[in-house]
């Protein structure tokens, strides 16, 4: 076998989803690095289901049950395909059409729960409607994204890629919706180096980092309960950015360095990007969640922008309000120095 046929046969690999695991580290500025990964929620799905399933916990006839509106159902759908066995995801009508025609392409189930009188909060509605759904089928597997700490787990083959390819000096910067990414990663980070630092990126009318709830224009990241995976005393500090803003810079990340990825991407670029500027001699990571193909007809189209009212003015300089208390933040963006307190502390503090 000659060395290009050797090579080749190096590549091949048993599953789709174990190419998908890490992602491409791109530079996109001297000391600016993105982490774009094609599916990143597929990281954590598949290794809590792939153990659960190594360790007989998912009853092959029932199959995985989870509530997503997502890509963590994405995620769930690509493993469970490739293991054969069933899954049932509960979800509401924010999810897009193509996401749950692929879903049910993919051999799944998607159930569709909207608010009501009992359960305003649509979230709660969905854990509801889930809850019964397991008192239907005992024996279905719930990898509890937000509250099953194997999630957080899922993330340290990325850190360990982290440190062996960008080394322990870096500021970390990602979106929180679940807390699994930001909190994982940075929970095996810091076993290497306790000083690297983790920016968080919310957004208005999400309560994870003490805003009341309130309606959120930008999806994917924020959360409107309280996950468990979600340790605050993880973050050095957090940044709350609109729909406009995020946006805006999702388009300005494929026009300038033609990285083609959704709106959690285009948030935390906005805030790695200033944060870069901050400390021009370190390095400054953001993580790139997902590719743009879902966005095409949302973020990426000039008339639903418009239609939406989320054009952002032309020429404008972005920098975000310094805040001392979560109540003074203020759109379209804000950070405060969380300083690795919990949200208790810091929603007291008076600065």
């Amino acid at each position: 076998m000659n060395i290009i046929a050797q090579s080749l046969g190096r590549r091949v690999i048993d599953k789709q989803t174990d190419g998908m695991i890490l992602p491409d580290l791109i530079r996109i500025e001297r000391r600016l690095v993105a982490a774009s990964f094609r599916l990143m929620k597929l990281v954590p799905a598949k290794y809590v289901i792939e153990k659960a399933w190594r360790e007989g916990r998912i009853d092959p006839a029932v199959g995985v049950v989870e509530t997503s509106s997502g890509t963590y159902a994405l995620g769930i759908g690509l493993v469970c395909s490739e293991l054969g066995i069933p899954f049932h995801i509960v979800s509401d009508p924010v999810i897009d059409p193509p996401l749950q025609r692929r879903l049910e392409a993919l051999g799944g189930s998607v159930e569709i729960v909207e608010s009501d009188v009992r359960h305003p909060n649509v979230q709660v509605a969905r854990l509801h409607a889930l809850e019964d759904y397991c008192a239907r089928y005992p024996r279905a597997f719930w990898p509890r994204q937000y509250d099953n700490p194997e999630n957080r787990d899922g993330y340290t083959a990325f850190a360990d890629y982290l440190l062996d390819q960008i080394g322990d000096d870096f500021i970390l910067v990602g979106s929180v919706g679940s807390g699994s990414s930001t909190c994982g990663t940075i929970c095996r980070l810091r076993e290497a180096n306790p000083e690297i630092e983790l920016v968080g990126v919310d957004t208005f009318g999400s309560t994870l980092f003490g805003l009341p709830k309130g309606k959120r224009d930008l999806r994917g990241l924020g959360n409107s309960i309280l996950p468990e995976n979600l340790l605050h005393a993880c973050f050095d500090e957090v940044h709350w950015v609109n729909a406009v803003e995020a946006f805006d810079h999702t388009r300005k990340l494929q026009c300038r360095h033609g990285l083609f990825a959704g709106p959690t991407s285009g948030a935390t670029y906005q805030v790695a990007r200033w944060v870069a500027e901050q400390h021009p001699n370190r390095t400054v990571l953001f993580i790139a969640a997902d590719e743009g193909h879902r966005y095409q007809s949302t973020v990426y189209d000039d008339s639903w922008l418009r239609a939406h009212q989320f054009v952002a003015e032309p020429r404008r300089i972005s920098v975000p309000l310094l805040v001392q208390l979560p109540g003074a933040a203020r759109e379209p963006w804000s950070r405060i120095r969380w300083g690795r307190r919990n949200c208790h502390d810091v929603v007291q503090s008076s600065g």
